[in-house]
């Protein structure tokens, strides 16, 4: 199979070599690097914050039944901007329909181990790009990992200008050492090293609509060379500048009464989509071997930049979109033909769309001349367009859709845009939900495309991951554990609510497991101090029925045991070492359970030793959210360079 693979690659850079695309030096370097084995990346886990909430598989229901999170700008959002322009302005027509995050402010400060007044002076992005590296570390189950053999690279996208234009630190009034180190859009990734003890290089990316891409091929790259054992791969996009007056956005600029309508005739308008991506990532064999669950696998990928021989600086290329197409195909050593799904940039402009699919008609055309078989679609209008965290949100869009094995359909369509040859291309607009099917043997296969000002081309491939069946016998014991905890009270309880719902839908499921689900709350979780609770139970619907009596009674029983104790310190845990080693060597629940509402620390992958488990999909830590923003009255901006 690998050497069809090269094969296919090998004809592609030839005939590329042929066509004239490339010299005989850059043929040779293509050829070389085909015979050397590639290494799988996989996505492992997924952390993402929008406006409609912190878990991404609502994203899925909002593209594929042709939702949108554009809407008008949210009351909050124009107090904080009407403040921070240094207006007072509040007339809702004067600020930008969007994908826009209404809570901004909102902040779970204990947790990230911030005093209330530092996480104040903290700019917005870097606590909402906290949050979604923890829920992408949360999703892949590595919270709690130790990381001193680990090697893990972090590479954000972010906006440096849109911070330096309208800068939170400025509006604090009181610019010094501490408030510049905790604003600086340099440190949203080393800021994220620290906080969770990653020890690989550390970068910040800006290239405009194209960074988020670029900080993936960077991360992919270093996996590859077995340069980092793992990644952390973000993009966040905040903006301060949300007045229509404000003519830095005119990205943004358009009827407040049309949608995004992609390739379409009339493509409506371009709208802002604000949130933070973190994926995960890991080499995939890496990731088989510590039982990770892999949402997808990036297959290759690649970026240029469109030069200035044929083109302005705010001008698309073709040209170039259609060599990072084939630098793409090159690297996942595919046809085009492979590929049925592609997100493209979602630049809603007709004369730049027809550019962008011009450049990929032609790239695909290279090795494949069957037509209209690939769908495109564009799901920033329905999660906004997200400049930096572009190539990320497309990315996402198209693991959901090959987890899903869906095609989804455009939010809006009504009329081809007449600049585009769609009929006697490789593609088809989609405008209705349908099935992904693929001829046996094959995998689905998707690619996102992004490009920014400057020039930036990018073109990642992704591939489905069908994990190997398992032969697993039923996981039958005597008495099972469910273990939950909480740094706070409210975190403590809203947990313990979306898991008791979770469950009321989990057990009824054909492809419920209790080895999965006890796997993954167990030894795939982080665990707190000081609110405790553990359940010792026989089934499923004995622990619903258990979770719900805590919830009405709050308090204790003969399965329910609960404590308020803080984490045991190491001489402390070093005298009862023997005697929880030997609780999970007899799989004494009860035991195990008083150990673990005390405080105590306990290793609960020895529980699983001899079992397969999987880790699946179970509700996330409830975040104990409090307001930090700027003390008092704001300073307004003004700006004090002196009049000319």
């Amino acid at each position: 199979m690998i050497t069809n693979k090269k094969t296919i690659a090998m004809d592609l850079v030839i005939s590329m070599f042929k066509d004239g695309r490339i010299d005989k030096t850059e043929a040779g370097h293509l050829l070389k690097g085909l015979n050397s084995q590639k290494t799988a990346v996989a996505i492992v886990g997924i952390g993402w914050k929008s406006p409609l909430s912190d878990n991404y598989n609502d994203m899925w229901d909002v593209i594929s039944n042709k939702r949108t999170l554009i809407q008008a700008c949210p009351k909050e959002r124009i107090t904080y901007a009407s403040q921070l322009l240094g207006g007072l302005d509040t007339d809702e027509q004067n600020y930008h329909y969007g994908a826009i995050l209404p809570d901004i402010d909102q902040f779970d400060y204990e947790l990230f181990g911030f005093s209330h007044e530092d996480a104040s002076l903290m700019d917005p992005s870097h606590r909402i790009m906290l949050q979604a590296a923890y829920r992408a570390l949360e999703d892949a189950g590595h919270l709690s990992t130790d990381r001193r053999n680990e090697i893990t690279g972090v590479y954000i996208a972010a906006n440096f200008t849109a911070n330096q234009i309208t800068n939170y630190l400025k509006c604090i009034g009181d610019i010094n050492m501490k408030s510049y180190m905790f604003n600086s859009t340099s440190f949203l990734a080393t800021r994220l090293s620290n906080q969770f003890d990653f020890r690989g290089p550390s970068t910040v990316i800006e290239n405009t609509c194209v960074s988020a891409a670029v900080a993936l091929y960077e991360a992919c790259n270093l996996l590859e060379m077995g340069k980092i054992t793992s990644a952390l791969v973000g993009g966040i996009n905040i903006s301060h500048l949300l007045d229509k007056r404000i003519n830095l956005h005119e990205v943004f600029h358009h009827p407040s009464d049309i949608a995004t309508k992609g390739y379409d005739d009339e493509p409506g308008g371009n709208y802002v989509g604000e949130g933070a991506i973190a994926l995960y990532l890991k080499p995939l064999d890496k990731a088989i071997a510590d039982q990770d669950r892999v949402h997808g696998i990036i297959r290759g990928i690649d970026t240029n930049n469109s030069g200035g021989v044929s083109v302005d600086f705010m001008q698309t290329s073709s040209e170039m979109i259609a060599q990072v197409v084939q630098g793409a195909l090159i690297d996942a050593n595919i046809r085009a033909e492979d590929i049925t799904y592609v997100d493209g940039e979602g630049f809603c402009e007709r004369i730049e769309q027809a550019l962008e699919v011009k450049g990929l008609i032609n790239g695909f055309q290279t090795s494949t001349q069957k037509k209209q078989y690939c769908a495109l679609g564009i799901s920033s209008a329905n999660l906004g367009y997200s400049e930096e965290m572009l190539g990320l949100s497309n990315a996402v869009s198209c693991v959901l859709a090959l987890k899903n094995k869906q095609i989804p359909p455009v939010y809006k369509f009504d009329t081809p845009s007449s600049y585009l040859d769609i009929i006697n291309s490789p593609f088809y607009i989609n405008d209705k939900l349908k099935d992904w099917e693929v001829e046996e043997g094959k995998k689905r296969i998707a690619a996102s495309f992004s490009s920014g000002y400057g020039g930036g081309n990018a073109l990642t491939i992704y591939e489905e991951y069908i994990p190997e069946q398992q032969n697993i016998q039923p996981w039958i014991k005597d008495s099972y554990l469910f273990c939950i905890s909480g740094h706070t009270l409210v975190s403590f309880q809203q947990t313990i609510s979306k898991f008791t719902e979770f469950i009321k839908r989990y057990k009824d499921m054909e492809s419920a497991s209790t080895l999965d689900f006890s796997y993954t709350v167990l030894a795939r979780r982080q665990h707190y101090s000081p609110y405790r609770l553990a359940v010792v139970y026989l089934t499923l619907d004995d622990l619903y029925d258990s979770l719900n009596q805590w919830i009405i009674q709050n308090r204790s029983s003969s399965d329910i045991y609960y404590n308020e104790k803080r984490k045991k310190g190491v001489a402390e845990e070093r005298d009862v070492e023997q005697d929880v080693l030997s609780a999970l060597a007899k799989n004494d629940m009860r035991e195990i359970a008083e150990y673990y509402v005390n405080g105590h620390a306990i290793d609960f992958n020895m529980l699983f030793h001899d079992e397969q488990p999987r880790l699946i999909d179970v509700p996330g830590y409830c975040f104990t959210q409090s307001k930090c923003w700027i003390g008092g009255e704001i300073r307004a901006y003004v700006d004090e360079r002196p009049n000319q």
